[in-house]
């Protein structure tokens, strides 16, 4: 009888520590997102004011926007708040995944699913991903990370999926537009 109370409080204490893990990670996951995409709204003005044209700010600011998370699946904004995009191991999430996972048209839709699902969005489940707690690299770690990252192939697939992407939503964005709200 012992056994089983000292099991129950042990699975207890247990569920205790998850879910004060998924509030830290829900409550981390917003402020990381607004600074990220804080950062990427200040580059894109950036660049919309020096080019005047919104088109190449786009070709620019989204894949960025793709692959901001390609260093050690941490974004600046997850640096700040210790959480990192991992596989489902919880090793830290490759290239490749950290991309495939903030594809544009699910974002909307998955700012909703987060609320449900803290650690694993929509577009984590695409890419067999999810976020966890990792504070050991951080802001201060960046310039060292940057130095030992070598360029690889998938890195520069990102970027061009990344391109192709915008341009394909953007021409269908435009097409949507004057077929169907113009007519």
């Amino acid at each position: 009888m012992f056994k089983h109370v000292t099991e129950s409080y042990t699975n207890t204490l247990s569920l205790i520590k998850k879910l004060k893990d998924l509030k830290v990670i829900l409550e981390n996951r917003a402020k990381a997102f607004i600074i990220d995409y804080l950062i990427m709204a200040v580059i894109g003005f950036i660049i919309f004011s020096l080019t005047s044209d919104l088109f190449i700010s786009m070709m620019i600011v989204y894949p960025i926007t793709m692959n901001k998370d390609f260093l050690n699946g941490k974004s600046i904004g997850k640096r700040m708040f210790g959480i990192q995009v991992q596989n489902l191991t919880d090793q830290k999430a490759d290239e490749w995944k950290s991309s495939l996972r903030n594809f544009l048209p699910i974002i909307p839709i998955d700012l909703i699913f987060t609320l449900v699902s803290p650690t694993q969005r929509i577009g984590d489940r695409i890419a067999d991903t999810k976020i966890g707690i990792e504070t050991e690299q951080n802001l201060k770690t960046i310039g060292s990370e940057l130095k030992n990252y070598k360029v690889n192939k998938e890195l520069v697939f990102e970027l061009i999926f990344g391109i192709i992407n915008i341009y394909g939503l953007l021409w269908l964005y435009g097409f949507l537009f004057t077929n169907i709200m113009i007519g």
